[in-house]
């Protein structure tokens, strides 16, 4: 009776603090069968996860949707994370694959592996004006642009532009070579500019 009044009060402390407390706290009391501390880390990420996936997918409502299953995917797993990593490269693994599983769906045709990859590039051209479309909130050319990008050149240009990840951290996240990395960037801007190449002449 004691423990289930230490653990009700825990809980209650936990959803009062709400962005006070860290995630591993909110995950400890989610494992505790606590699932308004599982709201707390959905209101937490959201923002940041919704992004990456747009970036993925190029479609609101496929983003909406994707991060929706990947919260629900995660609640019924929370049981299996453990709290010495950080929780989002975890959550965001989970909508990744989900949203490959989508992008495959819709691209029988292509083979994500159909192109081989080139060597480490050292020098990588300047990304200037892309960076000023990045900026432009919503420029619907520029989502356009990007959607198109096979799937693999689309990931490491989001996780490195708009999830602002280093090369290592997107090695290590992938589980590919950081040559591997440079490579498929260097290749997507290249990608990139040839789409929007009349719009970054504009001015």
């Amino acid at each position: 009776m004691a423990d289930t009044k230490r653990e009700e009060n825990q809980r209650d402390r936990v959803s009062r603090e709400g962005s006070d407390v860290s995630d591993a706290r909110l995950i400890e009391a989610a494992q505790n069968g606590d699932s308004r501390s599982f709201g707390l880390l959905i209101r937490r990420h959201q923002k940041r996860l919704f992004r990456f996936i747009y970036g993925l997918t190029g479609s609101f409502d496929q983003a909406e949707d994707i991060v929706q299953e990947a919260f629900v995917k995660a609640y019924g797993a929370i049981k299996t994370f453990r709290t010495q990593y950080d929780f989002y490269p975890w959550l965001s693994t989970i909508a990744r694959n989900h949203a490959y599983n989508v992008i495959r769906r819709e691209e029988k045709s292509e083979s994500l592996d159909k192109l081989t990859e080139a060597g480490f590039v050292e020098t990588s051209p300047e990304l200037g004006p892309l960076e000023a479309l990045i900026a432009r909130e919503g420029d619907r050319r520029f989502w356009q642009a990007l959607n198109a990008l096979p799937v693999k050149y689309r990931t490491v240009f989001v996780l490195r532009h708009l999830e602002d990840m280093d090369y290592s951290a997107i090695a290590s996240y992938l589980k590919i070579p950081p040559g591997t990395v440079d490579s498929r960037l260097h290749r997507a801007r290249k990608m990139l500019l040839e789409r929007l190449k009349d719009l970054l002449s504009a001015d």
